[in-house]
């Protein structure tokens, strides 16, 4: 496995919560959190989350492309959207300019498409948005884009005060697979097979809490993955409070508490776990640890944890 592969990997995984979903000209939206749980955005149901990594999301299906990012700029130009990229393939043109957003043409021969970018301004940071289709009319584009701007907004739980809420989740079912069984709330919702890597996402928003298990063969070592994973979480903004080699279920186990960037609470407090048991790379992680109780459940659903 390729360094830059790994390095996705250990990021903070893909946050998909069960959401509200709107309808516009015949046209469903589903509403997602970054990963990072730094804001919430709708998307077309229709069109899948592809790669989402920390406050990274894309979405692909047939020839429509949707990619939302961080910006440490202001205002869009073509340096920032990067067009003379693709020069090569199509021809591009700003055919419609404003302070918040540029529309390109693109064509080649008789083929047309059309490329549309935002910039949205938040309290903590600014995010891109691209919208592309060589299928979808100049009109279909725009409306898309302007959809997914206006729901673009800072993540927050729903009203409700985690830290002076005492957590009433206990790890009474197991999640099993041929690789090992490990316990989890009954209560959450469990979304299996994000990616080809993640084997589950266990979350429950009205709780405040979420269990990631990621599961990936390499060759890499365990000290050389999770340092590789440890640069870039810090890159993206995580910090380690603390990092100890341990033993894990017979097996050598890196224990990190982090804390990761958090639009509601500024930072959310999390545990990992990154381990190997011949080449098979683990990560799990469970968070928010904003309680004692949290701490404890914690506790209780890594020491459930049990290789077949």
């Amino acid at each position: 496995m390729k360094q830059g592969t790994l390095f996705i990997l250990l990021l903070i995984s893909l946050s998909m919560l069960s959401c509200q979903s709107g309808q516009e000209k015949g046209i469903k939206y589903k509403e997602y959190a970054s990963s990072d749980s730094s804001y919430i955005v709708s998307v077309p149901e229709q069109i899948p989350a592809n790669k989402c990594v920390a406050d990274f999301m894309s979405f692909v299906k047939d020839d429509i492309f949707i990619i939302i990012q961080r910006v440490s700029v202001d205002y869009l130009s073509d340096d920032i959207t990067k067009i003379n990229e693709e020069s090569g393939k199509f021809s591009f043109s700003q055919i419609e300019v404003s302070d918040t957003s540029i529309l390109y043409q693109a064509s080649k021969g008789f083929i047309t498409a059309y490329k549309y970018y935002l910039i949205k301004k938040m309290p903590t940071a600014n995010y891109m948005i691209s919208v592309s289709s060589l299928n979808e009319s100049r009109t279909g584009i725009k409306e898309m884009g302007h959809r997914i701007y206006e729901s673009l907004k800072p993540f927050h739980s729903k009203d409700v005060d985690m830290k002076n809420k005492s957590v009433l989740l206990k790890a009474d079912k197991t999640f099993s697979n041929q690789y090992y069984s490990i316990k989890y709330p009954k209560k959450c919702m469990v979304i299996e097979s994000i990616d080809e890597e993640t084997d589950a996402y266990i979350v429950s928003e009205k709780d405040g809490f979420a269990l990631m298990i990621m599961r990936f063969e390499t060759d890499i070592p365990l000290a050389e993955g999770n340092a590789l994973g440890n640069e870039n979480i810090q890159q993206a903004g995580a910090r380690i409070l603390e990092e100890k080699l341990i033993t894990f279920n017979g097996v050598k186990c890196y224990r990190a508490i982090q804390e990761i960037p958090s639009q509601s609470s500024g930072y959310e407090k999390l545990i990992s776990y990154s381990f190997k048991k011949k080449n098979m790379f683990y990560n799990i992680r469970i968070g928010n640890l904003s309680t004692k109780e949290k701490e404890k459940l914690a506790k209780e659903i890594i020491n459930s944890f049990r290789f077949k």
